[in-house]
């Protein structure tokens, strides 16, 4: 009989071969499964794909249940807003789901991975006699106010309409699960303001897990003799920033610049229109969505990442790009700011000129650098580990 402490995972999204928030959830679940006995509720449509990663790299001491609404639910899933409510119905499952299994198994730990939201429901975060963990979380970060021109007029509404609604949420649900929990996680600094009044203990770890890449070929710069080139990655809507960026590249510091966007969205139109205002349109390229293969590429080939975003909780590409040895420049705030350290590109601030700050920081870097390997999954075992001892606790 083993003697590893038992550790329950609830994680909605969790793929082995997902990005972002999936990929996230597969790849904490498979860190705990070293030290401990794990068992895993997901989404049953993810349960053909674990058990196909399972049968070629196996990890005994993991247990997937996969757990899904019936399917008369899941035919009216196909409406639009379902996540509104389809997610706290399957949170209502796990919940019901996990009791179950505590009474049966005696769990150490319960810990809710994703979704990383949190002003989101999170059915396994209640009172009980094992310890409970709520995060990595994020959400907290909004786009500054003082920054609403950059929005546009349906870019603001939007942002005034969400802090509104997750305020509300965040209010009613966020602080009582931060007050259930025996240690919450902040993805970055902002969550951890938001909810250090609520929280039994905090700790700030970004969810993100992405290995350290390694180039196929030498290094083959993008521009010509004298041009040095940026990447924008990620979907073209207000609050990305994809207009900072732009108008970044009009400063006198950075005109020996170009760059290229990746992703595709409703600001595209915007975005080129202020490019030919402000005189840039030939140093700036529209590649649309690539394939992820097809963007680790040109982060090998690029001289920087430009991350403007006004609100990104961690901050997938932002890692990717330090994997694989391409500097970043980005805004002190959110995601990013916690994940791009000393030697790795620029924080700039949010207030004042972050245009040009933006374009200093461009003008700043010393050339692209080693490949980051300190968001890596291998980090992830001793980290659960230090979060899951002492494994109980009394409420």
């Amino acid at each position: 009989m083993s003697t590893r402490p038992k550790v329950l995972l609830s994680a909605y999204a969790c793929r082995p071969k997902g990005g972002s928030e999936p990929g996230a959830g597969w790849a904490w679940a498979k860190a705990a499964a070293r030290d401990h006995d794990v068992w895993l509720l997901t989404r049953g449509k993810f349960a053909h794909e674990i058990a196909e990663e399972l049968a070629i790299r196996p990890v005994p001491s993991l247990t997937v249940v996969p757990l899904e609404l019936p399917k008369w639910v899941l035919k009216l899933r196909r409406r639009p807003a379902d996540v509104y409510w389809y997610y706290p119905l399957w949170q209502g499952l796990a919940r019901r789901t996990a009791r179950e299994l505590h009474a049966e198994h005696s769990f150490d730990v319960i810990h809710h991975l994703t979704f990383a939201v949190d002003w989101m429901s999170a059915g396994v975060v209640e009172e009980s006699s094992a310890k409970v963990i709520w995060g990595p979380v994020g959400g907290s970060t909004t786009a500054p106010l003082s920054m609403a021109h950059w929005l546009g007029a349906r870019g603001l509404l939007a942002e005034l309409v969400r802090r509104t609604y997750t305020g509300i949420r965040r209010r009613l649900t966020g602080r009582r699960l931060a007050q259930r929990a025996d240690l919450m996680v902040a993805q970055n600094n902002d969550v951890a303001e938001v909810f250090r009044p609520y929280a039994r203990e905090i700790a700030v770890q970004p969810n993100v897990a992405i290995r350290r890449f390694t180039a196929s070929g030498p290094y083959e710069p993008f521009g010509a003799p004298g041009i040095k080139t940026a990447l924008f990655v990620g979907r073209l809507i207000p609050w990305k920033g994809v207009l900072l960026g732009i108008s970044a590249l009009a400063r006198p510091e950075a005109a020996h610049w170009e760059l290229r966007i990746i992703g595709d969205g409703p600001d595209w139109g915007r975005a080129e229109r202020l490019a030919d205002e402000l005189g840039v349109r030939d140093r700036v390229e529209f590649m649309g969505q690539l394939p992820r293969e097809d963007v680790l590429a040109a982060m090998f080939r690029a001289d920087a990442l430009l991350a403007p975003a006004l609100r990104e909780a961690a901050g997938w590409a932002v890692t990717e790009a330090l994997a694989s040895g391409c500097p970043v420049v980005c805004l002190d705030r959110g995601g990013p700011s916690v994940i791009v350290g000393p030697g790795e590109g620029v924080a700039v601030s949010w207030r004042g000129d972050v245009v040009g700050e933006l374009a200093r920081g461009l003008a700043s870097l010393q050339g692209r650098i080693t490949p980051v390997d300190r968001w890596g999954p291998d980090r992830l075992p001793d980290i659960l580990a230090a979060w899951y001892a002492p494994a109980r606790v009394s409420h």
